[in-house]
């Protein structure tokens, strides 16, 4: 084998694994399965589990003297991908414990409703094909769900209860816009089976799953571990709780200074509760706050040159669907598909449904750092600039480590730039940071059953200020995405770690822009590749090698703490 098989071979190997996931691949922009809904069968399950271990022995049969640089990466990267999808789909099984269906049909329907990269005709007709397969797949998704967890059992409830809304929503705009009667006609008839399947299942869940439901997952400590391990965290889980109590007292000694600046009492609650007071009256003027910072967070990363932003690219901010909201119970933001023709992202914010406390989520300061986080030059713009990598295997590269890490680290890099710097915007990044901190201890102590849903949403109370429902919604999600949760704060960890690394290696040829861009490029991988990543640039364009690290991510932390290092 070599370079001239190796990208066919890739880009076959992600059109199968993109044709299992057909919601995803529109997502993407991969319109081939835009008519096709998943299979959510144990056996369409086992079949995937079977052809990713053949992958990894095909991607395996590679040398490294076979292969250009940066096709190695994408060899080791594919096989550490298929190897963490293996555990998931054997190991932790959780369609065989929570129902996926109802954010499956949102998720399906979702994309083709609302982005514009092909004629409406052609997506409503995928529409339509995807409905009339529902009913379908609602029968298999039954067999699949035979050890329901109860917890999760109320979620998918939650988010089925939202969904007829949106449905309504996709099927009020489909039929307006439609001009031939045979095709108005094809979408309400499958619009209307599928309604009736979605009711008669969520009837099903509550009536006939929910009452026998199991009051614990089967997840293991083991597994928390075992996941944490073949994800190659540079931590292990207790290493990561001390981590998350080091940052906790470094930002609690910042966030003691800032108090003192900004109210009589000098408590930091006191001046929490202060800024969180300070907000638009209004769901709609959140929006309109939202849409002014994101373009001003777009004009510093622009006059500051602290990042590369590919032209024709922008960013919607829209309502959240409402059967997405369970997830998001504040935002979402969801970048371009990468085989799709439009640069369009969008930055979905959550409505406060009559929830005053909702709002102060929103507060003047915390809408200008999360602008940062979503926005510029976080998600949306990684988002677009990973989408310019040729690499197709990539494409399926969505690292929580350097996705979330890199968001978080740009918030304080933004704020040390110049980028809202007073004490109120300082104040909103530090509790923001907090809140991914804590998360560290839930995603853990969640997983090893020492500490209940209830317990984190309070320790989320007390060190935010969040109100106690939002804490909840947010606490439950993870309870099915662990380790994702300590990816945030872990990973930006590793992001400041590898720049110092950098800059002593380059001294004074040492360009944030040039540092940014050559992550961002590079698709969004796991902070361990892109160290790689970072080695390749340093010895091409500089004849520097990167050296090993000195010492670990704990001890890095430490070293920051001891030296009075801030965020």
């Amino acid at each position: 084998m070599d370079n001239r098989d190796f990208p066919g071979m890739c880009r076959t190997i992600v059109d199968e694994i993109l044709s299992w996931d057909p919601s995803y691949s529109t997502q993407l922009g991969w319109q081939k399965y835009d008519h096709l809904v998943m299979d959510p069968s144990r056996k369409a399950f086992d079949h995937c589990d079977e052809r990713l271990s053949e992958f990894i022995r095909m991607f395996e049969e590679f040398e490294d003297a076979e292969l250009e640089p940066d096709y190695i990466i994408d060899r080791d990267l594919a096989t550490y991908m298929f190897r963490l999808r293996k555990f998931e789909i054997s190991r932790l099984r959780i369609p065989e414990q929570m129902s996926i269906a109802e954010d499956e049909i949102g998720r399906s329907l979702f994309f083709l409703f609302v982005r514009d990269d092909q004629p409406f005709d052609a997506r409503a007709r995928a529409m339509t094909s995807r409905l009339e397969k529902t009913p379908k797949f609602l029968e298999d998704a039954r067999k699949t769900l035979i050890r329901p967890y109860r917890l999760w059992t109320e979620i998918s409830l939650a988010t089925g209860k939202e969904l007829p809304s949106f449905l309504e929503l996709v099927r009020s705009s489909t039929v307006v816009k439609l001009a031939i009667e045979e095709d108005i006609m094809k979408f309400s008839g499958a619009m209307a089976d599928a309604q009736e399947a979605i009711i008669a299942y969520e009837r099903w869940l509550r009536e006939d799953v929910l009452p026998y439901a199991h009051d614990d997952n089967s997840i293991t400590s083991d597994d928390f571990e075992e996941y944490m391990r073949l994800k190659e965290f540079s931590v292990t889980a207790d290493e990561a709780l001390e981590i998350g109590e080091i940052g906790l007292k470094i930002a609690n000694r910042q966030r003691l200074k800032i108090g003192k600046e900004l109210v009589p009492s000098g408590k930091p609650a006191d001046a929490i509760r202060m800024m969180k007071n300070d907000h638009p009256p209004t769901y709609e003027g959140v929006l309109k706050s939202y849409r002014e910072w994101i373009e001003r967070a777009r004009e510093f990363v622009i006059s500051n040159d602290l990042a590369t932003i590919p032209d024709g690219e922008k960013l919607l901010v829209v309502e959240t669907p409402q059967f997405m909201r369970r997830q998001a119970p504040f935002a979402a933001q969801y970048e371009p598909g990468k085989y799709s023709r439009s640069m369009t992202g969008l930055f979905m914010v959550t409505p406060d449904d009559g929830n005053l406390e909702l709002l102060k989520e929103h507060n003047y300061a915390s809408i200008a750092n999360t602008s940062v986080h979503e926005g510029y030059p976080g998600h949306h713009l990684q988002g677009v600039c990973a989408n310019q990598n040729p690499s197709d295997i990539r494409t399926l590269s969505a690292a929580p480590c350097f996705g979330e890490g890199w968001a978080l680290y740009c918030e304080g890099m933004m704020f040390a730039s110049g980028f809202e710097n007073s004490s109120m915007g300082k104040l909103a990044q530090l509790n923001d940071l907090v809140f991914r901190m804590v998360r560290i201890k839930a995603d853990v102590c969640l997983a090893r059953k020492t500490m209940t849903p209830e317990d984190a949403a309070g320790l989320l109370v007390k060190e935010t200020g969040m109100d106690e429902k939002s804490a909840l919604d947010d606490v439950k999600s993870y309870t099915y995405g662990m380790t994702y949760y300590m990816s945030y704060f872990i990973g930006m960890l590793e992001m400041l770690k590898l720049r110092e690394e950098i800059e002593s290696a380059l001294g004074e040829r040492f360009d944030l822009r040039e540092f940014h861009d050559s992550l961002l490029f590079a698709g969004c991988l796991p902070m361990h590749f892109l160290r790689r990543v970072e080695a390749l640039r340093l010895k091409r364009d500089y004849d520097v090698e990167l050296p090993d690290s000195k010492e670990t991510l704990l001890e890095f932390i430490k070293r920051r703490h001891s030296d009075g290092a801030e965020f």
